[in-house]
C-alpha cells in the first residue's frame, strides 16, 4: 500500500479537487439564484405566490459550504508550508462563512413570508442581499474552475504555475506499507501495517484531523438542522411541502358543539392543500393529532356536525391545479381540550403546533 505525502497528493490531484470545488461552488451558486429569482418574483407579484422556503434552501448548501471550507483551510496549510500563493484560499474560506451566514439570514425570512407579509421596503433589502450573495458565490466559480481545468496554457502561462510549486523529491517521497499477508505471517504484518499506519497518522497529524474535523462538523450539523430548521414545528399558516402535498393549516377549533356525552369534545382543523402527483389522496392515519397524553386520527363520521366550517376530507383524490380547503374532525377526550396540541404527519414526522379557538 502506498501513502503520498499531502503536498505531492496535492499536485497531483490539482485539478481535480479544484474541479470539486468548482462543482460545490457551482451548486451553492444556482442555490442563490433560485432565491434571488423568488425574491425579484415576489416583488412583481407583490407577493400573492406560493412559498415554501424548504424549496429554495435545504442542508445540502451547508454541508458543501463546510466541504468548500474544510479543502481551502488543508490547501492553505500545505501551501504556506511550502511558501506558495494561498491567498485564493484564504478568500474561499471566507466567502463560504459569509455565504452561510446570509442563507440561514435570507431562510429565516423566507421562513416568516410563509406565514406574513413583509414591508416593500424590506422585500428589496433582502432582494439586494440576494443579489450580493449570488454574484459572490458567481465570481468564486470562475477561478475556481480555471484551476479546475488546468489554466489555459497560453493565457494563463500554465507551465510557470507549475515550476512555480517548484515539485521537490521530498514533495513526491512514498511510504511503502508491505501488505504481502502469508498465512504463517498474518499476526507479524498485521501488527507492523497498524505499527505504520500510526507512524503515517503522527507525521500527518494536522491534516488528518482537519479531514476529522470537517466530518464531524459536517455530521453534527446535518441531523438537528434537519430537525429543527428545514423540519422544525411549523405554525399555523406556514406551509408544510412534502415530495406528494402542500399542505396549509388555515384555522383550528375546539368544540364541544354536539358532543355524544360529557367525556368528549372536538378539535377542527381547517387547513388548504394541493397535489404534485396525479391521483394522490391522504392516508387519514398519517395526520396524528397529539395532545399531552393522547393521540388522534381523524374521525368521518362527525364531518357533517361542522359543515359550516368547511367541508369534511373523505379520502379524494388531490387537485394539481389549485389549492382546496377541507376540515378534518378529531373526537378527543374532554380532558385534552385545554392541552397543546399539534398535528404530526407520519409520512415525513412533520408538526404544525396548532392554536385553536373555541368554537360554540
Amino acid at each position: 500500500m502506498v501513502f503520498r505525502r499531502p503536498y505531492a497528493f496535492l499536485i497531483k490531484y490539482f485539478r481535480l479537487i479544484h474541479i470539486i470545488l468548482f462543482i460545490l461552488f457551482a451548486y451553492i451558486t444556482f442555490k442563490a439564484n433560485s432565491i434571488l429569482t423568488f425574491f425579484k418574483d415576489y416583488i412583481n407579484y407583490k407577493g400573492s405566490m406560493e412559498i415554501i422556503s424548504s424549496d429554495y434552501i435545504n442542508v445540502w448548501i451547508f454541508i458543501f459550504s463546510i466541504l468548500i471550507i474544510g479543502i481551502s483551510i488543508i490547501i492553505f496549510f500545505l501551501m504556506r508550508y511550502k511558501k506558495k500563493p494561498k491567498l485564493f484560499y484564504v478568500i474561499t474560506s471566507i466567502v463560504s462563512v459569509i455565504s452561510m451566514i446570509l442563507f440561514l439570514y435570507l431562510y429565516g425570512n423566507i421562513k416568516a413570508l410563509e406565514g406574513t407579509s413583509m414591508a416593500a421596503r424590506e422585500i428589496r433589502l433582502l432582494r439586494d442581499i440576494s443579489r450580493f450573495n449570488y454574484w459572490m458565490l458567481f465570481i468564486m466559480c470562475i477561478p475556481t474552475l480555471i484551476r479546475g481545468l488546468g489554466f489555459d496554457i497560453k493565457k494563463f502561462n500554465f507551465n510557470k504555475d507549475l515550476q512555480d510549486l517548484n515539485l521537490s523529491k521530498e514533495d513526491s517521497e512514498e511510504i511503502e506499507i508491505s501488505t504481502n499477508l502469508s498465512s504463517d505471517k498474518i499476526l507479524t504484518t498485521g501488527r507492523r501495517g497498524i505499527r505504520e499506519l500510526k507512524y503515517y497518522y503522527a507525521e500527518n497529524k494536522f491534516f488528518i484531523n482537519i479531514i476529522l474535523g470537517v466530518v464531524a462538523v459536517i455530521l453534527i450539523l446535518i441531523f438537528p438542522f434537519n430537525k429543527f430548521v428545514i423540519h422544525g414545528t411549523l405554525s399555523e399558516k406556514q406551509m408544510l411541502s412534502t415530495r406528494y402535498f402542500n399542505f396549509k393549516v388555515i384555522d383550528s377549533y375546539v368544540s364541544d358543539r354536539n358532543r355524544i356525552s360529557r367525556d368528549n369534545a372536538y378539535v377542527i382543523v381547517k387547513f388548504s392543500t394541493k397535489g404534485k402527483i396525479s391521483k394522490y389522496n391522504f392516508k387519514l392515519d398519517n395526520f396524528v393529532l397529539k395532545s399531552k397524553d393522547n393521540d388522534y386520527i381523524p374521525s368521518l363520521k362527525y364531518y357533517y356536525y361542522f359543515d359550516d366550517i368547511g367541508t369534511g376530507y373523505k379520502r379524494e383524490k388531490l387537485a394539481t391545479n389549485k389549492y382546496n380547503e377541507y376540515i378534518f374532525v378529531y373526537n378527543i377526550n374532554s380532558e385534552d381540550k385545554n392541552s397543546k396540541f399539534t398535528l404530526n404527519y407520519l409520512g415525513d414526522d412533520s408538526k404544525i403546533r396548532l392554536t385553536p379557538s373555541v368554537l360554540e
